[in-house]
């Protein structure tokens, strides 16, 4: 088993490596825009600011599969953002601890963008959608014979860093994942419904991911979003 471990390897290195890149991939617009403003507005103003912008997404396709916008594990409903081909939601107080579930929509019907940004958002949706997909796979395989073999699960810091599988209310199921014990990178759960939706939550704490969790940790942190969760609501 540790032979064939070895020889996966690289393959399962790969699969960490590659959810940072869906990350990046699953920006929203504007997010650049708003990290080079010189000052950040007063507290009233980012109240009013957050409420408008989720009155502008009451009514976005992907807004009916989100948890309620309530009190989530300690942190209160924040705001909803969105694009015409992804959803975000954010809970948590601004500049403290945040857990954000974002939605990338790989296949949307239509974004309003020009055919040459269309053209290269499309292809940068399908090699998220492809990123994710095999990064998926490979840590769902990883789930049950890691934790059968110790010397394999030493390589990640023991069977507390290893991936587990959370399932859903449809056939696909979230992975919940943690960097090595040895890497101190952040803790974030992902999955993909109907081979199209891309979902991924993570933690923020003082405008920095959240690092150094074991898997126990980062269930007990993202499992009752998870579990609010509605994928059955997603468009087809």
């Amino acid at each position: 088993m540790l032979t064939h471990f070895r020889g996966r390897r690289p393959a399962i290195l790969l699969a960490f490596v590659a959810f940072p890149l869906l990350a990046a991939c699953g920006k929203h617009e504007g997010n650049e825009a708003a990290s080079v403003e010189h000052a950040p507005p007063d507290a009233a103003q980012q109240a009013r600011d957050d409420a408008a912008s989720t009155a502008r997404c009451a009514d976005h396709p992907l807004a009916q599969a989100m948890p309620p916008r309530d009190t989530m594990a300690g942190l209160p409903f924040r705001l909803w953002d969105c694009t015409p081909a992804s959803f975000r939601a954010v809970y948590g107080q601004d500049g403290g601890k945040q857990v954000e579930i974002s939605i990338t929509d790989t296949r949307p019907a239509d974004t309003g963008a020009s055919a040459g940004a269309e053209d290269l958002n499309r292809r940068t949706r399908d090699m998220q959608r492809s990123v994710t997909r095999s990064s998926i796979e490979m840590l769902t395989r990883m789930a049950d014979p890691m934790r059968t073999n110790a010397e394999s699960l030493g390589t990640l810091g023991g069977p507390a860093y290893a991936p587990v599988l959370v399932p859903t209310s449809t056939s696909a199921s979230f992975v919940i994942y943690v960097s090595a014990q040895t890497e101190r990178g952040p803790a974030e759960a992902v999955a993909l419904f109907n081979d199209r939706q891309v979902v991924t939550l993570h933690a923020v704490e003082h405008g920095s991911a959240v690092t150094g969790l074991t898997t126990p940790q980062a269930q007990a942190l993202y499992l009752p979003f998870i579990q609010s969760f509605h994928p059955e609501r997603l468009p087809q």
